[in-house]
């Protein structure tokens, strides 16, 4: 297809064409003489670099859709796709910024990169984004799940500037081998999995437990952990009915309600610090495998990498089982989990080159490629065929395997709750950082506090009792949100 806005036309004279003009035109659009449309040439390929931050089996898959276009569709077309690891989102990120400064020892930027909306909105602003919208018809924009293309639509115009290829969302991951151990002995029910209130009172139910199998007094276990933990801030917000971020008339507004805040705090900062909640490893996954957690909350493209063993501290290990469910709610509220995973934004260049970017996206992302790709990952399909495609296929099949679960529960999550992404803004990563380490990193800090106080022999209740004070969750609170005003400028 070639977009409109680069269609060659003849403006003196409507509904007839030069035989010399309908032979051209036909031999861009059919490829004549090994040319296909923008000049692409077979003989002469155009190379389309991809950075990205994949890694594991997300790089091995990723790095086989890349052989594959290029030893086929690519071949064909005349395009030659390199794509490149450039370690983590904040990795990839950092590279790119030197990149743009031009700072000593920094690479030439690339022609695609994978990117979150916010670093996108960065990059737009500096007119660096490729519109992508002249190559993509309604049609085939129509194929792909409209909330995942529309996370790539920030600018005044609408226009496509980060192509969806793979989404994630959040589960909660149980290692179930353990958790029935504790079953067995309480008679607890998995009901509590739904809720975050039903989550804090049965890890407090866990610890005390744990605490009880040894004589040793407040060495229980941790139940519960998280990754992204502004992820639980963001939604757990919105799941009580305040959108944190909004973006009005090109101004960001910040909602960050106090009342929202204080259920978050019950739910995550006042179970921490009692012990009830842990974060130990690089990773709850690490945690889960060490033995420290029997649960978590984590990214469905992580799946692949929940541990099947347990090794405790003297070495001793045992084979383990998980059961993954849906991300809990707040009681009583609408259902909501985080729409994530990065897009692919193309640099500003030509139409040639542009076009070649946007032929591997939608290669990438056709219904086998995207389906196949999801299965091997964990990602969510972007295409609304691919995803019913995985669903009727997983249903089919009697015993799936880890990723088949979760991809499962994710498509169903997908279909059940309100998918929500912050819209991207100025200093959007500035402010996601705060809410990602302010809560969490106030709940470690003052976890060994009390941990200390424990040691020397104070009673529990006395111990956290200066923390879960209401007069702590207000300093909290607006040392946050001054935080917070600071970097949006209001």
């Amino acid at each position: 297809m070639i977009p409109m806005k680069y269609k060659w036309m003849n403006g003196k004279k409507k509904g007839w064409l030069p035989l010399g003009g309908i032979v051209f035109l036909l031999c861009v659009v059919m490829g004549c003489q090994g040319k296909t449309p923008y000049d692409l040439s077979v003989k002469n390929p155009v190379t389309v670099t991809i950075w990205h931050y994949y890694s594991g089996v997300q790089k091995e898959a990723f790095d086989h859709f890349v052989r594959i276009f290029n030893e086929d569709e690519g071949r064909k077309k005349g395009i030659v796709v390199k794509a490149f690891s450039k370690g983590s989102i904040e990795e990839l990120g950092k590279r790119i910024d030197d990149s743009i400064e031009k700072k000593i020892g920094s690479e030439a930027l690339p022609d695609v990169i994978a990117a979150y909306a916010d670093k996108a909105y960065e990059m737009d602003q500096l007119g660096l984004t490729a519109d992508l919208d002249p190559y993509l018809t309604m049609e085939e924009i129509s194929e792909y799940v409209d909330v995942y293309m529309d996370e790539g639509r920030f600018d005044e115009d609408g226009s496509i500037k980060v192509y969806p290829v793979a989404k994630s969302t959040e589960i909660l991951s149980v290692n179930i081998t353990d958790w029935n151990k504790f079953a067995a002995a309480t008679g607890e029910t998995e009901a509590p999995f739904q809720t975050w209130e039903g989550i804090t009172k049965m890890a407090k139910s866990y610890y005390q437990w744990s605490d009880s199998l040894t004589e040793e007094p407040n060495d229980g276990k941790a139940f519960f952990g998280r990754d992204a933990f502004a992820n639980y801030i963001i939604i757990g917000s919105k799941q009580l009915g305040h959108e944190i971020f909004q973006v009005k008339d090109g101004k960001t507004v910040l909602d960050f309600d106090k009342n929202a805040m204080s259920k978050l705090w019950e739910c995550y900062y006042i179970p921490y610090i009692n012990g009830y909640f842990g974060a130990y490893g690089m990773y709850r996954s690490d945690d889960v495998k060490t033995g420290r957690l029997v649960a978590f909350v984590g990214a469905t493209s992580g799946a692949s990498y929940f541990p099947q063993s347990v090794t405790l501290g003297d070495g001793t290990s045992y084979e383990i089982e998980n059961k993954l469910y849906p991300l809990p709610n707040f009681s009583g509220t609408v259902p909501c989990a985080v729409s994530q995973g990065a897009g692919l934004m193309v640099f500003r260049s030509d139409p040639k080159k542009e076009y070649a970017a946007v032929c591997f996206l939608k290669w990438f992302t056709g219904v086998e490629q995207n389906l196949e790709f999801s299965t091997a990952t964990g990602y969510l399909p972007v295409k609304k065929a691919a995803a019913d495609q995985a669903v009727q296929s997983l249903k089919k099949t009697s015993e799936c395997s880890t990723v088949g679960n979760n991809l499962l529960i994710g498509l169903d999550l997908a279909n059940r709750y309100t998918l929500y992404t912050s819209p991207p803004f100025y200093h959007g990563e500035q402010a996601r950082k705060i809410l990602n380490t302010s809560m969490a990193e106030k709940a470690e800090e003052d976890y060994k506090k009390v941990r200390l106080l424990l040691s020397q022999g104070m009673k529990r209740e006395r111990a956290v009792s200066a923390f879960e004070s209401e007069e702590n969750f207000n300093l909290w609170y607006e040392d946050t949100k001054k935080k917070l005003v600071t970097i949006l400028g209001e």
